[in-house]
């Protein structure tokens, strides 16, 4: 059973106390956005499950944001699944590497995030995995083969590749399968 005790003023500005909430604090983990590029990791014939990515997220600290980003064409069971797991669902009228982009810089600039957790296969997002590091972010990535860029492996900062359903031979997307 947890007990709530209060510090009075005196105890708390003690340097031994405030030097043991330092650590304290210091143990709850790095502060994560997550960013999931819908349409080429949530794909039927990857087999990849969103609770996976959380799972894999929370080993490496606390998520503050989840977004995954689909294009217009994604199936109302997709966009519903995708919410279930607790993401929050943005729906690209445009491009999705453009509100992918988005989404990844405006964790980039919150000073509550430590690490970007980008889950995604294409090279295309090297850009932002370099900004990122160079405003003191650590990049993870996630991502899938076939077509998990080298390129993106070997930039970020820690990679995990999940195992996938479809032969090495497929590289080339086809787009949503029913979900």
């Amino acid at each position: 059973m947890w007990e709530v005790v209060y510090l009075s003023y005196e105890v708390a500005d003690h340097p031994i106390v405030m030097k043991v909430l330092r650590s304290v604090r210091k143990k709850k983990g790095k502060q994560l956005a997550i960013i999931v590029d819908g349409p080429n990791i949530l794909r039927k014939e990857l087999g990849i499950d969103l609770e996976e990515i959380r799972r894999l997220a929370e080993e490496e600290g606390r998520i503050r944001v989840a977004t995954v980003v689909l294009d217009r064409k994604a199936p109302e069971k997709l966009v519903e699944a995708v919410v279930n797991a607790g993401f929050r669902a943005v729906i690209s009228t445009g491009k999705v590497e453009v509100d992918f982009t988005i989404a990844a810089m405006d964790a980039v600039y919150n000073e509550k995030i430590d690490s970007l957790v980008l889950v995604a296969r294409s090279a295309a997002y090297m850009p932002i995995v370099h900004r990122a590091k160079e405003e003191g972010k650590e990049v993870i990535v996630i991502g899938a083969e076939p077509g998990f860029s080298t390129a993106l492996k070997k930039a970020a900062d820690l990679y995990i590749s999940l195992p996938s359903s479809l032969p090495e031979d497929l590289t080339q997307p086809k787009g949503y399968e029913e979900y």
